[in-house]
């Protein structure tokens, strides 16, 4: 009767991902560039903003901060409800740079 021998197994070693600094939407300033990357709200919020066009992966830029706030995104301008701000995770982005947008993005 032979036995096997398990071969030794290698630790896979994986890069550490760099953590993208986030901030809500409701925080950033007028003239801000960002990019939505995640949104944590009730599935109605969720329907909502994504009807607005508000989701993630996409670029966006306020127009004006406040109460109701104006975005614009997929070349819309949007008003939107501090609120539903409050519920969007936003990367602040280099308006300098060109827009390139996600593989997966919506």
């Amino acid at each position: 009767m032979s036995t096997v021998e398990a071969a030794p197994t290698t630790p896979v070693h994986r890069q550490p991902q760099p953590r993208v600094e986030t901030v809500l939407l409701s925080a950033l300033a007028a003239g801000a560039h960002a990019r939505v990357v995640e949104v944590v709200a009730a599935n109605d919020d969720i329907r909502r903003l994504q009807a607005l066009g508000v989701c993630v992966g996409r670029r966006l830029q306020l127009l004006k901060a406040g109460d109701p706030m104006v975005i614009t995104v997929v070349g819309a301008r949007v008003g939107l409800s501090a609120r539903l701000a409050a519920e969007v995770r936003v990367e602040p982005l280099d308006a300098s740079l060109p827009f390139a947008p996600l593989a997966n993005a919506s």
